[in-house]
């Protein structure tokens, strides 16, 4: 990067914003030309009601330019926060930015876990194995012998996240073995074990062995749902459900939980991990939804269709 790359980051930065500002007040004025509109209707001022319609929809059409130049402000932003020298230039590139950064916050989150989980179980693991080297010097047998117990459930529990982590990491390891229901069959028995919420796997078609990078991407949604309902849901018990409906397999995850009003899901989603899985649902060429209701738990729902199966 040259010398000018904070000063651009940060033009790149303010300009992100304004964007977005501008975006919204201009949706805001096609709301109220088509309500104009609308009223106006039926009314002797055809002509004036005929411009007032042309205006919204011409509003309407700046407003979504300028969400795709914001969009592409933002993924420049990105490229400038990660050192690289040169943007991308192709319409291709940028679904490939948003996933790069998605990967990014996957790793960060990693890490998090890493040292809030396993960081602090080796710690307490060096604390039990000291205590009990002093012990060794004295008559207290029993007391030896409770911290070696505990030091071995530490390990124990450092081992089953280990593993757990691993599983995170590469998927592969365990869909290439056995498949897309199997593995997830496998990674809920692991979850409800971990979180003691309740699992359960229904699969209604025959869905058989798909491309691998395919299973993954399936997969990597179901995981990040499945997070979504240990880290915010409250919930006791959870449903994984493949079932085939107009001519596409649905991967269906339900919980009893708490619950959300859906349609404020867009503006909470990045805290919900809902980012993420709008990503893999758009490299599947599939759609993601999302049912809620406030004590009524949670469905997600990633429809595959069959010409991507």
């Amino acid at each position: 990067m040259t010398n000018n790359a904070p000063l651009l980051d940060q033009f790149v930065t303010d300009a992100t914003a304004v964007l977005r500002e501008t975006e919204h007040n201009l949706q805001r004025l096609a709301q109220a030309a088509l309500l104009h509109h609308q009223q106006n209707a039926g009314s002797d001022n055809g002509r004036a009601s005929s411009g007032d319609a042309a205006t919204a929809v011409r509003l309407q059409q700046v407003s979504r330019q300028l969400a795709k130049l914001s969009e592409r402000s933002r993924a420049l932003q990105i490229y400038l926060e990660k050192g690289f020298d040169t943007p991308p230039t192709d319409d291709d590139a940028w679904p490939r930015i948003r996933i790069l950064q998605s990967h990014e916050e996957e790793r960060a989150q990693l890490a998090r876990e890493l040292e809030d989980g396993l960081g602090q179980l080796l710690a307490n693991s060096v604390f039990e194995l000291a205590s009990c080297r002093h012990l060794l010097g004295s008559n207290n047998d029993q007391a030896l012998a409770e911290g070696l117990d505990s030091l071995q459930n530490e390990l124990e529990q450092g081992l089953a996240d280990v593993r757990h982590f691993i599983l995170n990491l590469e998927p592969a390891a365990i869909l290439g073995n056995f498949g897309l229901g199997e593995g997830v069959r496998r990674y809920l028995e692991r979850f409800e074990t971990r979180t003691k919420i309740k699992t359960q796997l229904r699969i209604n078609t025959n869905i058989g062995r798909l491309p691998s990078i395919i299973e993954i991407t399936i997969f990597r949604v179901i995981q990040e749902a499945l997070l979504n309902v240990q880290r915010h849901a409250h919930a006791s018990s959870v449903e994984v459900v493949f079932a085939e409906k107009n001519e596409a397999i649905e991967f269906s995850i339900i919980d009893n939980g708490d619950g959300f009003v859906s349609d404020r899901v867009d503006g909470s989603r990045k805290n919900l991990g809902l980012a993420r899985m709008v990503d893999y649902a758009d490299l599947l060429n599939g759609k993601l939804t999302v049912l809620s209701e406030p004590e009524q738990g949670t469905q997600v729902i990633l429809s595959v269709p069959y010409t991507t199966i």
